[in-house]
């Protein structure tokens, strides 16, 4: 994390200044199934250090996860779970002011269904919010070479009627 910290503050990573600033509240994306008691949740282990060094004003776990879903990452295409199932199996945590900038944060972006209808949660109750998604990670689908291990960029992440995300890039 620290080296990924140091990378953030690059002029390649400036991007993402909408994404992580001092004014941005950072939601944690919940795990795949409800948190058992000490157990590791690798996006709120990034949105506070994101927070420590200056790329948001507070982390607050306002989502969560109430019934397991399949994990998307280790999922065949047919079988990961789309976006309804996930809004069905999260709920929002607490009232809270309206903030005025949310980012969620994920440990990995898969096709983006998980985040997507967290989204869509958080935009029911702060409805006047300007939501974005950070991910640490992105998959890149099936390529046959990595080309660049580090490559901010900002893009777009769909819900269709389907129930499935589209994401670009």
């Amino acid at each position: 994390m620290e080296s990924a910290i140091r990378h953030l503050g690059e002029t390649r990573a400036r991007i993402l200044r909408p994404f992580l600033n001092p004014e941005v509240t950072l939601v944690p994306v919940p795990r795949s199934a409800p948190l058992a008691e000490n157990a590791l949740w690798p996006s709120k282990v990034i949105a506070d250090i994101l927070a420590a060094h200056g790329f948001g004003a507070e982390v607050c776990a306002l989502i969560e996860r109430t019934i397991a879903v399949r994990k998307s990452s280790t999922s065949r295409t047919g079988e990961r779970p789309l976006i309804p199932e996930h809004m069905a199996s999260m709920r929002i945590r607490a009232d809270m002011l309206a903030p005025v900038q949310i980012t969620l944060v994920d440990d990995v972006l898969t096709r983006g269904s998980t985040t997507v209808a967290c989204a869509n949660l958080l935009q029911e109750r702060f409805p006047g919010a300007t939501i974005r998604i950070f991910a640490m990670m992105r998959t890149q689908g099936f390529v046959d070479d990595i080309e660049k291990i580090i490559d901010p960029s900002a893009g777009t992440v769909t819900g269709y009627d389907s129930g499935k995300p589209y994401r670009d890039p």
